[in-house]
């Protein structure tokens, strides 16, 4: 090659050398801008003490393309925020990317956060020394000022049979989810929730809690030392959220201290059926309401309600007794299904008693004494209250009968007063006139005489509406109490009509028999007013062709 050729060479390569030579010294800086590193905000904490990873690369890149699923292991941690930048520094541009995240050690001693794998470069492994709660005095304070737990009874010492009330509380200062509260268990413990949650807010040391309060029923079925483990409050806390990072779940448990509780067994002198409580009240009322507590007149059929209401203090509902009364044969009794209910810590049963007198007399009705423990006082005691006697009455609206009219008959001498005036010819003409206007007036006489019946038979068809149609109405509304009044009443009525027919009477009978015992059966059903229904208008129906034979038989020729 000549000198020219080599000088055109140089000349035409030399931008193209440049350009290559400029690329091969990039090459060492690209390599070095893509490196990636980890830091932590803290290498010792404690046991779900939350604290914060960033991991970064000096390159724009995929916000997938880090992999966190390699801290399952050790770590707990939430969903990364991943955040971009860029800067030019004496004219040189650099990229960047970050991910934040929030993670917490999952148990005590030396956990190893892995290293990172970022396209071809990847994140030095960073060691954590991980403490027990007790030996990171910010952890365990921080913690138990975010949920705290207590619980609490009435008294620590209790007869068998005897119920208390234990009452937990959680305080909680930060975002739960996921919670749950378990009951209170002990041997020889029967525990059951009373009632709903209660919540309300309180401000303690300036900071606002959300406190939960349940309360449960304790009932002690045997004797002895008997130790209460308390409640467990188990859920999952956000923790570790920001304007960068959602926080991660962190689980929290809490368990309420335990109690001891002295169980006294029932004394060997006690009579009659066991029931231990601080306080019981038994009362009863009457209706209609009577002034007099001992006494009260009634009539035959007609319903008197005794509602027994009993209250027991520190008593499950399972405890509480029955109430079983003895009453003479001449009543009916219909019992309703007992009402049960707690109110302020009393265990509430409301008994309705429906009495219904079956003949005339003097009735009387069984009082009620209940024997219970004053656990107050250590002494028997007994509660009380009264019988009540009923003065029955028979039934004043019996069916009464209309007296027929009185019926003018002709005196005796009427026909033999115009013999006795038959004197002479001459008073001819008016003897004949009068004998005729006696004779009309017999005639008259006879007719009214022989109407009467029909007469007698329209009022006993049309009195006292006013019951069968009450009887109705009572019928259709399913009333057993408004029933069972108005149809002693109309029975009373028309006695004389349905003794003609037994087996009618005996229909209706049992039918306001099965509507009654229906009605107070504690079982659920329904009763059926059809039937009675048709049985009355059978009743009407047999009345009417009654009335109407009077009528034609009064109309016969005698």
């Amino acid at each position: 090659m000549s000198v020219n050729q080599t000088n055109w060479a140089k000349k035409c390569l030399s931008p193209w050398l440049l350009l290559l030579t400029m690329a091969m010294a990039l090459l060492p800086l690209q390599a070095m801008a893509a490196q990636a590193e980890a830091t932590v905000s803290k290498n010792v904490v404690a046991v779900n003490q939350v604290f914060q990873l960033s991991v970064s690369v000096d390159t724009a890149i995929n916000p997938d393309s880090v992999d966190f699923s390699v801290l399952s292991p050790d770590f707990a941690y939430g969903q990364p925020s991943v955040s971009s930048s860029t800067s030019v520094i004496n004219g040189t541009m650099s990229r960047s990317t970050t991910w934040t995240i929030a993670i917490a050690a999952k148990k005590v001693g030396t956990a190893t956060i892995p290293a990172f794998k970022i396209g071809s470069s990847q994140t030095t492994p960073i060691t954590i020394t991980v403490l027990k709660g007790s030996q990171k005095n910010n952890a365990a304070n921080t913690d138990q000022s975010n949920v705290r737990m207590t619980a609490e009874i009435d008294k620590n010492t209790l007869y068998v049979g005897e119920s208390i009330n234990y009452r937990v509380k959680i305080f909680i200062g930060e975002q739960l989810s996921q919670a749950s509260l378990s009951a209170p268990s002990g041997d020889g413990l029967a525990v059951s929730q009373v009632g709903q949650d209660a919540q309300n807010n309180i401000v303690q040391n300036g900071r606002r809690y959300l406190v939960i309060t349940r309360n449960y029923q304790l009932t002690a079925q045997k004797a002895g030392n008997i130790v209460i483990h308390g409640s467990t409050f188990s859920g999952s806390a956000v923790r570790g959220a920001n304007g960068f990072s959602s926080g991660i779940t962190v689980p929290v448990n809490k368990n309420a201290r335990d109690i001891n509780l002295t169980i006294k067994p029932k004394p060997a002198d006690y009579k009659g059926l066991w029931l231990p409580t601080p306080d019981l009240q038994l009362q009863q009322t009457w209706q209609p309401q009577v002034s007099n507590q001992n006494e009260i007149t009634t009539k035959v059929g007609e319903p008197i309600t005794r509602t027994i209401t009993l209250r027991i203090k520190d008593v499950a509902q399972s405890n509480m007794p029955n109430i079983n009364l003895t009453y003479p044969d001449t009543v009916r009794i219909y019992n309703e299904k007992p009402e049960y209910r707690t109110e302020n810590g009393y265990s509430v049963m409301i008994l309705k008693q429906v009495i219904i007198p079956r003949q005339a007399g003097n009735v009387a009705l069984p009082p009620l004494a209940i024997n219970w423990w004053n656990t107050t006082t250590a002494k028997q005691q007994q509660s009380e209250i009264k019988g009540l006697t009923l003065n029955v009455t028979a039934d004043p609206t019996a069916n009464s009968h209309f007296a027929p009219a009185a019926t003018a008959t002709p005196p005796t001498t009427t026909a033999t007063q115009p013999i006795k005036t038959l004197v002479s010819a001459g008073i001819w003409p008016w003897t004949t006139l009068v004998f005729a206007i006696l004779w009309l007036i017999t005639l008259v006489l006879l007719v009214k005489k022989r109407q009467q019946p029909v007469v007698t038979a329209t009022i006993a068809t049309t009195q006292n509406p006013d019951i069968a149609t009450a009887l109705e109405t009572a019928i259709n509304d399913n009333d057993p109490i408004k029933v069972q009044t108005y149809y002693q009443q109309w029975r009373h009525q028309q006695h004389s009509l349905l003794t003609s027919q037994p087996q009618l009477l005996q229909q209706l009978d049992d039918e306001v028999k099965a509507m009654m015992a229906t009605h107070y059966s504690p079982l659920d059903s329904q009763w059926n007013n059809k039937t009675l229904l048709t049985l009355l208008a059978q009743a009407k129906q047999l009345k009417t062709i009654k009335h109407t034979s009077k009528t034609l038989t009064s109309l016969d020729p005698q």
